[in-house]
């Protein structure tokens, strides 16, 4: 286990320079941390202390999604859009040893930029971990808002554990992390798995479940399987959708395993 406390500011895709400037040279893998919908970069807030200075954690704020006609500057409308965004930004920081966790739309964004990445003929990650999220070809799961009121869904997603309590009482919060809720799913709702192109990432992937998430069935969260040309585990961890606040001694420990493995491989 990395044993030694450290946390990086959450960052901008674009503003990731500012956040990795003052390197931690103990670090011996940078993991960049995609959130959920409707989430932000302050989702990873505290990692670092749970994860130690032999990780150097990057969590990644995405461009801003919206529709087209809504004109909100440097905003993004398709899955696609979003993946070459990010990608352009991440670029520059992704040649010194590096992981990707994403959790739930997460997994999907960082997929999509370590094909892209990787398809340009730079280094892949020393390891890929999805959190939440079904393997990309199996069809997406329906939008669940779709017809609810702002507070139907808000209650959703405190359900599901992706949203504090607190936003019950902050009507004009509430709205915020509502639509970005919705615009994160319509994102998402526009992924199309490609029939071809895609080759299976040349790195291990690991994938973490909550045993009673409702939303991903193990089965379709094991299909990873098949996107992986190294190594690969699944495991289930006691939880819903949001396990890893849910358990945090068991997901970082977890996490904190195959972070200390991939970067004991790189150097074998």
């Amino acid at each position: 286990m990395f044993h030694t406390a450290a946390n990086i500011p959450a960052a901008t895709a674009a503003g990731t320079a500012e956040s990795i400037r003052a390197k931690n040279e103990s670090a011996r893998l940078r993991l960049f941390c995609f959130h959920h919908a409707g989430g932000s970069a302050w989702s990873f807030s505290g990692w670092g202390q749970w994860l130690g200075r032999g990780v150097e954690v990057v969590p990644v704020s995405m461009p801003p999604r919206s529709v087209p006609a809504a004109g909100v500057p440097g905003a993004v409308s398709t899955m696609d859009d979003l993946v070459r965004e990010v990608t352009r930004q991440l670029t520059p920081f992704l040649d010194e040893p590096y992981a990707f966790y994403g959790h739930s739309m997460g997994a999907l964004v960082s997929y999509g930029v370590a094909q892209r990445h990787i398809a340009a003929g730079r280094r892949p990650p020393a390891c890929f971990v999805a959190g939440a999220h079904r393997a990309p070809h199996v069809q997406a799961a329906p939008d669940l808002t779709v017809g609810l009121s702002d507070r139907a869904s808000l209650e959703l997603l405190l359900g599901l554990g992706g949203a504090g309590r607190l936003l019950r009482e902050n009507p004009a919060r509430m709205k915020t992390v509502v639509e970005r809720l919705r615009e994160d799913l319509r994102v998402c709702g526009t992924y199309r798995h490609p029939e071809a192109g895609h080759r299976p990432l040349p790195c291990p992937v690991h994938v973490l479940l909550g045993s009673s998430d409702p939303l991903v069935p193990a089965a379709d969260a094991q299909a990873w399987r098949a996107h992986t040309s190294g190594s690969f585990s699944f495991r289930t961890l006691p939880g819903g959708h949001f396990f890893n606040r849910e358990h945090k001694d068991l997901f970082f420990g977890e996490l904190g395993h195959i972070l200390e493995t991939a970067a004991e491989n790189r150097t074998v």
